[in-house]
């Protein structure tokens, strides 16, 4: 029996814990499936896999022996690819989940630049702030900010962005300026719903110290570009990354309010399947982000 194919076999099976699931996608029969394991198992004397009428479990050998075939497919195809790149260009679908703010303004142009790069990969872009289930979508590679938690995936981090508390000269003119954070609860603020905490923003004090405070006001949405916007029309104050409000602070649309204040940082990372072998197309795009944002000035 074929030991490469019987790997991937095995592979797809470890990725998606079924053996239906993973005869359906390599288009071969569900008894083929339970040979290739069987043959697998056999010849290295030990169990890879438990399985009953429901489900199957991995078992310590099987995730082990999945290390080394996922090493000893992605060193082929790192062969193939090099040799590859002298007779053709890669190309196939790439999906790609991103940030709805962070992507129009920073991922967008890049992503072109990439597409122009290598045209016969087509870029499917989903744009959403919501977590996506990677296995389920069919994204080959997220970008997303802020704590990710769990260990179903591999995260790079790609570079790293601080909020910072703005307002309108007009509205500081209106209701004046914050002299300390506990200021806050006093004003009019424009709340973004995505935030973990909506309504408490922490900052740290010019002593170093974390401080929470619980804010307000009449305005409140789901997008950070918005909210910019609408402190720029005067109507409160926003807790914003700089991604965002920089330009409005150098051209004087907005001041920063705490200055002497250190708002919150977020961490931006490419994600990606930790029980999925990752295709050469998924390692150009996610080599390239790294580069283009490792030294990015927002």
């Amino acid at each position: 029996m074929d030991k490469l194919q019987g790997m991937k076999v095995f592979c797809r099976v470890f990725e998606a814990e079924s053996f239906k699931l993973a005869s359906d996608s390599l288009g071969i029969s569900r008894p083929m499936v339970t040979r290739y394991i069987n043959s697998i198992e056999e010849e290295l004397g030990t169990k890879l896999l438990q399985r009953n009428t429901r489900n199957i479990s991995i078992t310590d050998a099987g995730r082990k022996y999945y290390q080394h075939c996922i090493a000893i497919m992605e060193a082929i195809e790192e062969a193939e690819g090099e040799i590859g790149e002298l007779t053709k260009k890669p190309k196939g679908l790439l999906k790609v989940s991103v940030p709805m703010d962070f992507g129009l303004t920073h991922l967008v142009p890049l992503l072109n630049e990439f597409s122009q790069m290598y045209p016969q990969i087509e870029l499917d872009v989903d744009f959403s702030d919501k977590r996506v289930d990677m296995t389920e979508s069919g994204v080959d590679i997220a970008i997303r900010g802020g704590y990710l938690g769990g260990d179903q995936f591999v995260a790079r981090p790609l570079c790293y962005s601080k909020g910072f508390v703005c307002a309108s000269p007009e509205y500081v003119a209106a209701y004046g300026p914050l002299n300390e954070i506990a200021d806050l609860e006093k004003h009019s603020c424009l709340i973004y719903r995505n935030a973990p905490t909506p309504n408490r923003w922490t900052l740290m004090n010019e002593s170093g110290e974390s401080q929470t405070v619980s804010v307000s006001g009449g305005f409140s949405a789901n997008n950070g570009s918005a909210l910019t916007r609408f402190a720029v029309a005067g109507l409160g104050i926003i807790y914003q990354p700089d991604f965002l409000v920089s330009k409005y602070i150098e051209s004087g649309e907005l001041i920063n309010l705490l200055p002497h204040c250190k708002g919150y940082e977020i961490g931006f990372y490419a994600i990606y399947p930790q029980r999925k072998l990752m295709s050469r197309k998924t390692r150009l795009l996610l080599d390239f982000l790294q580069e283009k944002l490792a030294n990015i000035q927002f």
